[in-house]
């Protein structure tokens, strides 16, 4: 039987090096998850990404970092792990505990819950394959911020969407606004519209206004 993640022969749902690469990465979210608030704001990681200090003034941080967001936000990495260990219980017809707590102690007692049955992970649960490739894509992402590697960081920052219309178009831009690495200034990706330190004040206040009104048509 070939492994669910490699080509490898393995007597279960996963070979021993994959099945050993999951339990590391569910280790490893805890922590991983815990540091990544300090990435919300990329305004935060200025000095290390420029290698000098931020020339924004304090109270005008850039919008926060949707990447980010998207990983310790409702639907995220939490909700991630809590669905699966739902899911195994179900499995094993084992009682499902209510999540209770902050995201921190949720996410840490959900990989905990799940790393202590790896050994039917690894051998008999059909979803073995499915359930490591999204660990694996969560740790990837949280590394990406928290430990970047040479290979990552030249990925730029994607801080939100333009909210201004083009020249000559009433409708909003809507392009990715992006904080390129070893640069200073937020772009847009679609018609190059550009936003230096002193200006990222304006641009979250243009952000949230954009957000205000999406969120008023909604409703």
């Amino acid at each position: 039987m070939a492994c669910q993640l490699c080509p490898r022969d393995t007597a279960g749902r996963l070979c021993t090096p994959c099945a050993t690469r999951l339990g590391r990465h569910l280790a490893d979210l805890p922590p991983l998850y815990a540091a990544l608030a300090a990435y919300l704001r990329p305004s935060a990681q200025a000095a290390d990404r420029l290698g000098t200090r931020p020339t924004a003034p304090a109270d005008a941080p850039l919008p926060v970092d949707l990447d980010v967001l998207d990983l310790i936000g409702p639907g995220g990495a939490v909700t991630v792990l809590e669905t699966w260990r739902q899911a195994l219980h179900e499995d094993l017809e084992l009682h499902w505990p209510d999540p209770w707590g902050h995201p921190d102690g949720r996410l840490l007692r959900a990989a905990r819950g799940l790393h202590q049955h790896m050994g039917y992970i690894r051998l008999d649960w059909p979803a073995a394959g499915d359930f490591a490739r999204e660990v694996r894509q969560l740790h990837a992402a949280a590394t990406r911020h928290v430990a970047p590697t040479d290979r990552l960081t030249d990925r730029p920052t994607v801080v939100g969407h333009h909210p201004d219309p083009r020249p000559g178009d009433s409708a909003p831009c809507g392009g990715r606004l992006e904080l390129p690495h070893g640069a200073a200034h937020v772009r847009c990706a679609r018609c190059g519209a550009a936003w230096g330190p002193l200006q990222w004040l304006q641009l979250r206040r243009a952000l949230e206004h954009a957000r205000a009104e999406a969120g008023q048509l909604a409703a």
